[in-house]
């Protein structure tokens, strides 16, 4: 079959959806399948957020699509969150191809955080809450990445035949080989990018809290992003430090060197591909609930309430005073994402997806739908 995967980014960025498309790509070539990346070009991403440079990208990203289609008998065309969705949808409709649209979160949660006014806010929320309503219905099969975004989906319209809830899983080629215990004893390690939905500010203020009682403890922040955007996130905050990483072999040398990986984000529709980093480099991890898709509290990690400082700050000082218990945590993570059974089921999910949607005339293939 031939894929056209289209993600509203430059392909080799190190940020989760990137990274899911890049394993996709990857996984359904080594299938036999023909796969066109459809991206922005260039690794430079810009500010996050709606703005216009990213309306310009996305027009361009439309017409590329448009030419990909054209040049090369596409069967399926892939869309990846919803510049990407909506590129696909006009080239899809004028083409006859179906779309398959994978959600990575809900637009209703995500699209106000990059605001700070309680007006521009409201209005990012009900304009989020429409895309949610109309964007993803009219696609011919729609992903979930989370069994709330797929609930949330049906909500606004998405029929029970037309979804079905598929989790990231590790892709085994990525792992790497089985992490040594240890890291410095001292080292809290946040690894992603620095958007509003991130929750950073909560993590600062909790990590402000560790210090008061670990003065020794430091947090480590690596990102793809500027230096400008790290010094508004982080201003003045003392036992923190920003490191750009340029690729995805740095985070990991980075998160080998900590002892411990945080995930602080509570909105719940997405999924955190930071936390199959964190659990394949073998780090005891604190989550927020919102965010710690996959993980068992005080089985392979520590799950506290969100927005709750004290209790973040209260894992991550047990954790810090506990080398065994770290490493008791870390093996469990890393054993949870070695399944090469998980990747093939996640990859046999999508191929009949895509039998679904190009074989019209069978209306029973259906592939197994959400779990509430």
């Amino acid at each position: 079959m031939r894929v056209a995967l289209v993600l509203a980014g430059p392909s080799s960025a190190p940020r989760g959806s990137q990274v899911l498309v890049r394993q996709l790509a990857l996984g359904l070539a080594g299938r036999g399948h023909v796969v066109r990346l459809v991206t922005y070009r260039g690794r430079r991403i810009g500010a996050p957020g709606p703005r216009l440079g990213r309306v310009l990208g996305d027009l361009a990203l439309t017409a590329r699509l448009w030419r990909v289609v054209a040049r090369d008998p596409i069967d399926v065309i892939h869309a990846h969150n919803y510049e990407a969705a909506i590129a696909g949808l006009v080239v899809a409709r004028l083409t006859g191809r179906p779309l398959v649209y994978h959600g990575h979160s809900a637009l209703a949660e995500e699209l106000p955080l990059y605001f700070t006014s309680p007006l521009a806010r409201r209005l990012a929320g009900g304009v989020g809450r429409a895309l949610d309503a109309e964007v993803p219905r009219r696609a011919d099969f729609c992903i979930a990445v989370t069994d709330e975004l797929g609930a949330l989906l049906r909500r606004r319209g998405v029929t029970a035949r037309g979804l079905a809830c598929i989790g990231p899983t590790g892709a085994p080629e990525e792992l790497g080989p089985a992490p040594v215990p240890g890291g410095d004893g001292g080292l809290v390690c946040y690894a992603g990018n620095l958007d509003g939905y991130q929750n950073l500010a909560f993590l600062l203020r909790a990590f402000a809290r560790v210090r008061a009682r670990v003065p020794a403890a430091r947090l480590l922040i690596v990102t793809h992003a500027d230096g400008r955007a790290a010094a508004r996130v982080v201003g003045d905050a003392r036992g923190v430090e920003v490191i750009r990483a340029g690729s995805y072999d740095e985070v990991r040398a980075r998160l080998a060197a900590a002892a411990i990986a945080v995930c602080p984000r509570a909105e719940r529709s997405g999924f955190p591909m930071k936390l199959l980093n964190y659990m394949a480099a073998g780090k005891a991890i604190v989550a927020s609930a919102g965010s710690a898709k996959g993980l068992q509290d005080g089985c392979t990690g520590r799950v506290v309430p969100d927005d709750d400082e004290g209790a973040f700050a209260d894992a991550i000082v047990a954790l810090l005073g506990n080398r065994r218990e770290r490493e008791r945590l870390g093996r469990a993570a890393r054993r949870a994402v070695e399944s090469r059974e998980a990747w093939d089921a996640v990859l046999d999910r999508i191929e009949a997806i895509y039998d679904h949607v190009t074989a019209r005339a069978e209306p029973g293939l259906v592939p197994v739908a959400c779990t509430e």
